[in-house]
């Protein structure tokens, strides 16, 4: 085929390609070639792909619930904890005030005595709760 080509092109004839019967032909075949590798391979290939994307997009969306349900869990749990921590807050706060106010009034009473001892040279009675 190539000393045809350059036979033609030395000849200076620019049209190398001849059509004959033999294009409808190849053309023909091409055609039927096209349409089985359609039937056989590019519909099957297609359809499991589809299905493959089908699969992933839902496995995604799947995925994409979990993680949005774990954060509001997350944040449920966090609030939980921090209200907890809160009323044993004020549980511990009111415990340290009683015993402050009880600590108070004893050293209040010892300081009275105390003054009353030093001032009045005796110990004063009185004051039963």
């Amino acid at each position: 085929m190539l000393p045809n080509v350059a036979l033609a092109f030395a000849e200076g004839s620019g049209n190398i390609i001849n059509p004959d019967g033999s294009l409808v032909f190849i053309l023909v075949l091409f055609m039927l070639f096209v349409f089985v590798m359609n039937r056989l391979l590019f519909r099957p290939i297609g359809r499991v792909l589809d299905k493959r994307q089908a699969l992933t997009e839902g496995a995604t969306n799947e995925a994409r619930a979990a993680v949005r349900s774990y954060h509001a869990k997350l944040a449920d749990y966090e609030a939980t904890i921090r209200q907890a921590r809160t009323a044993r807050a004020k549980e511990e706060i009111e415990r340290q005030a009683a015993a402050a106010r009880t600590a108070l009034e004893t050293e209040s009473r010892q300081m009275a005595e105390t003054i009353s001892r030093t001032v009045l040279g005796r110990t004063v009675g009185g004051g039963a709760d």
